[in-house]
């Protein structure tokens, strides 16, 4: 594999081949390298996306589907499956609807966005009136989200920061059913990051789906569960 940049002299990507036929797209925070067990069996190309890996950080803040449309023109017009894992997966579905491909393989991917009415969810939204009544300062709002938010969330800063929120509030729901290509999910049967109960729920909404789902893994099974991943990848 040899990392290359690509045509925006900005992005960079592992590329194996002149005429790459699979993508590889990565999950949050995560990089091309998740994807080297994987990637070395097929003709392909693992991005890291804009603001990680290698990567420069776009110039904006930049929502899933701005992702899809930026890599859309970047990748070769070779490339007939995408492969995403958690956030990459949600770029694949948007790229799917600007390019016509063959197959789409999910892998943990947050396709449904739940949103838990708790203690904190209420108590962020009272804070927020509070600030727009001017009655707390900014300052307090920063200070909640870096003691209640997730790791992700307090990991990401500036531009970033503000992309993780987009992706986050990305709702693909009312969209699976529009998806013209097959789709292959895979998920770990404990994925406590996305539950099984969003792949699951998420294959009953495509229009061409089936799911496969790894017993006793959870989010971050690329390496641990590479040559299973492979097997599904061949025989698609």
């Amino acid at each position: 594999m040899a990392l290359k940049v690509l045509n925006d002299g900005k992005t960079f990507a592992e590329v194996n081949s002149d005429n790459p036929t699979v993508c590889f797209l990565h999950g949050w925070g995560r990089s091309s390298n998740d994807f080297n067990l994987i990637s070395s069996k097929f003709d392909s190309i693992s991005i890291d996306l804009p603001g990680f890996g290698k990567s420069q950080e776009p110039e904006n803040s930049m929502n899933p589907k701005e992702y899809a449309d930026y890599l859309t023109q970047l990748i070769p017009d070779t490339v007939e499956v995408l492969v995403g894992h958690s956030f990459g997966g949600k770029i694949a579905v948007h790229m799917s609807f600007i390019k016509k491909y063959k197959n789409l393989v999910l892998i943990g991917a947050p396709l449904i966005r739940k949103n838990p009415k708790n203690n904190q969810n209420f108590q962020f939204k009272l804070y927020k009136f509070l600030n727009n009544l001017n009655l707390i300062s900014e300052k307090s709002i920063e200070r909640y989200k870096n003691k209640y938010g997730s790791e992700d969330y307090k990991n990401a800063h500036g531009i970033m920061r503000d992309t993780l929120v987009k992706t986050v509030n990305d709702d693909l729901s009312q969209l699976l059913e529009f998806v013209n290509t097959k789709v292959h999910l895979i998920w770990g049967e404990n994925d406590n990051v996305i539950p099984l109960a969003i792949g699951k729920e998420a294959n009953t909404k495509f229009k061409e789906s089936r799911i496969t789902v790894i017993k006793n893994e959870g989010h971050n099974m690329l390496r641990s569960r590479s040559e299973e991943i492979i097997r599904i990848l061949k025989e698609i």
